[in-house]
């Protein structure tokens, strides 16, 4: 029987041997919500001119480090870091212990990065391009380093048939000019124009369906009234019609045997 996943007190997984990468940036960001990444990135001391009511913010928020960082962990790995009180060395172990560095795991970031593909049923073209940004730093932190060519072709090469012009257009930027993040600055740019551009196309569509469904209802009408013999009355309300009353022999000839209705 599996054993359910612990809750986490924040609003994102603790750390179980797998999300590392993930994680990492989630704990730094809560680290800089509490005033404390000051003390993973850095061995500054409290100065010794410090006031007592200084001195006592300095310790709370420095063992504060560390406590957000062991709640933050499943209780599974908690031995590795319970016997230190210092944020920043239980940083330090939990990297030894869990970023990924080996040959075999940076051969899988290299394969995901290029596996890459936008999808805009389900995301915007700025979230696929942090997807690629955040794909790049992982394997950045598994040793290599991905060229910026290639950051700005993985960018391009795989998007839907309305950006093909774009694209082309990318193609023939100077080398200079033709990194990840112009490329970036482009799609986001097309991106809020192929939006526009359907909204126009959706309500000229919307209006023509409108007009072209208006006039077949109203000769859908006149039809029914020319077969009825009923006419327009000026005197009424638009729409309503009155029944024009001929002589016995003399009413609308029928279409077919040309006999005048009785």
């Amino acid at each position: 029987m599996n054993m359910p996943a612990e809750s986490s007190p924040f609003a994102f997984p603790k750390l179980d041997g797998s999300n590392y990468t993930s994680w990492k940036e989630d704990m730094k960001v809560v680290l800089m919500d509490r005033g404390c990444w000051s003390f993973i990135i850095e061995d500054k001391p409290c100065p010794e001119q410090a006031t007592e009511k200084e001195k006592f913010e300095y310790d709370w928020r420095k063992q504060r480090c560390y406590t957000t960082i062991y709640q933050g962990i499943e209780r599974k790995f908690l031995p590795l870091i319970r016997y230190t009180t210092d944020g920043k060395e239980a940083w330090n172990i939990l990297k030894t212990n869990f970023e990924p560095t080996s040959k075999a795991r940076l051969a899988v970031l290299i394969d995901e990065f290029f596996e890459l593909k936008f999808n805009p049923v389900e995301e915007t073209i700025g979230i696929f391009c942090k997807r690629v940004d955040e794909k790049k730093t992982q394997v950045k932190e598994a040793g290599f380093e991905i060229p910026e060519l290639l950051i700005a072709l993985q960018l391009i090469r795989r998007l839907p048939a309305e950006y093909d012009h774009l694209v082309q257009t990318l193609y023939r930027l100077k080398d200079e000019e033709f990194n990840h993040l112009e490329v970036e600055k482009q799609l986001v740019n097309e991106a809020g124009r192929i939006q526009l551009k359907q909204k126009d196309l959706n309500l000229d569509y919307t209006e023509d369906a409108y007009t072209v469904g208006s006039f077949r209802l109203q000769e859908t009408r006149k039809k029914s009234s020319e077969r009825s013999g009923a006419v327009l009355d000026p005197s009424r309300n638009p729409g309503q019609y009155r029944k024009i009353h001929y002589p016995k022999g003399m009413g609308p000839s029928c279409e077919f045997c040309y006999k005048h209705s009785l």
